[in-house]
């Protein structure tokens, strides 16, 4: 006889849900958030488990990796699909939840998420944190240089150790922001100094990897956006289509269509956003810094005046997201060409 298992997930308890092929419920109780008591319980309640359902969320990642590593057949279903079927129910709770995610592996209404590889995850974290460091260090930069302005005082542009110079060089000795200012720069000078390992840390990676080091061959991809795509994405093989690669990063404009409206929106904005805005970085640095000619650019040139140039930029964004998955797949590398003649 063939089971199905829904999880509800949460923090401390996990909700359990079994049911057999013709939808009965077999089991239905709750357990420890732990891979161990989760494994028991299942075993004991449901060793026929033909699928074992649970949302995506923060300790998903973790709980499949975990599951999967003892042969559990557990599957990973998206949080957007399992609220849509979850919402027709009257009653919410822990334990409805855990029965609508088990009749949904049962009846195969749901998207599976492709989890992403320990490496991957942990490179993430990687470039996550830097992303994090990064934000900090701005917004102390613009904090002080408000505070500055409020007396007048103001310099041209420069981070890293050249502000903290500048700032000094400004609030001598006796000043009225000196003993504000220097907690700051303090904070500062930490925060440029941790990113700096990190930042050794992401080229260390890109040098070691074939595949982030072909991506890189793309005008106006560099080692944090080549490797920021290479284990975003995982797997290549994920995708049945290139072109699918933009839809999933949210660079495609929604459409909403009912008998004779049919309007496209604006780009949906759904999937990873660090992601998305390494790309649209890229196709800015393309559009506006690269001076090799490229068909990649002269499209993108040739868009920019058609559309306006932000709309341009987004559109090469997607560009390079399906262009870097087709070189992924085929192990090569970006190709320039020759500049037609007029």
């Amino acid at each position: 006889m063939k089971q199905y298992v829904g999880l509800d997930v949460s923090q401390r308890e996990t909700s359990v849900c079994v049911v057999d092929d013709a939808g009965r419920s077999v089991f239905q109780g709750k357990v420890k958030s732990d891979p161990g008591a989760l494994t028991e319980l299942l075993r004991k309640r449901a060793p026929h488990a033909e699928r074992i359902g649970f949302e995506t969320g923060a300790m998903s990642s973790w709980l499949w990796h975990e599951l999967k590593r003892v042969g559990m057949p557990v599957v990973c279903i998206d949080a957007r699909h399992a609220k849509a079927a979850l919402s027709v129910r009257m009653n919410k709770s822990d334990e409805n939840d855990a029965r609508g995610l088990a009749e949904l592996v049962r009846v195969g209404w749901y998207r599976e998420v492709k989890v992403k590889s320990t490496e991957s995850q942990a490179t993430r974290s990687l470039l996550v944190a830097r992303s994090r460091l990064i934000a900090i260090r701005r917004d102390l930069e613009n904090q002080v240089r408000s505070m500055l302005k409020e007396y007048g005082l103001q310099f041209s542009r420069s981070i890293g150790a050249q502000f903290r110079r500048k700032v000094v060089a400004l609030v001598v000795d006796g000043h009225q922001l000196r003993s504000v200012i220097e907690p700051l720069l303090t904070v500062h000078e930490q925060a440029c100094r941790e990113q700096e390992k990190l930042d050794r840390q992401v080229r260390r990676l890109a040098r070691e990897d074939d595949t982030t080091r072909r991506l890189m061959t793309v005008p106006g991809v560099g080692v944090v956006t080549a490797l920021t795509y290479r284990h975003t994405i995982d797997d290549p093989s994920r995708f049945s289509s290139a072109s699918d690669v933009g839809a999933y990063l949210g660079l495609t404009p929604r459409r909403k269509q009912s008998g004779e409206t049919d309007v496209n929106g604006r780009v949906s904005r759904w999937g990873d956003r660090l992601l998305r805005t390494y790309l649209y970085e890229a196709a800015s640095v393309l559009m506006h810094r690269t001076k090799k000619w490229s068909t990649l650019k002269a499209w993108g040139v040739r868009l920019s005046k058609r559309i306006g140039m932000k709309k341009a930029k987004v559109a090469v964004a997607r560009k390079i997201a399906v262009l870097l998955h087709c070189l992924w797949v085929d192990a090569t590398s970006f190709e320039w060409g020759g500049e037609k003649m007029a």
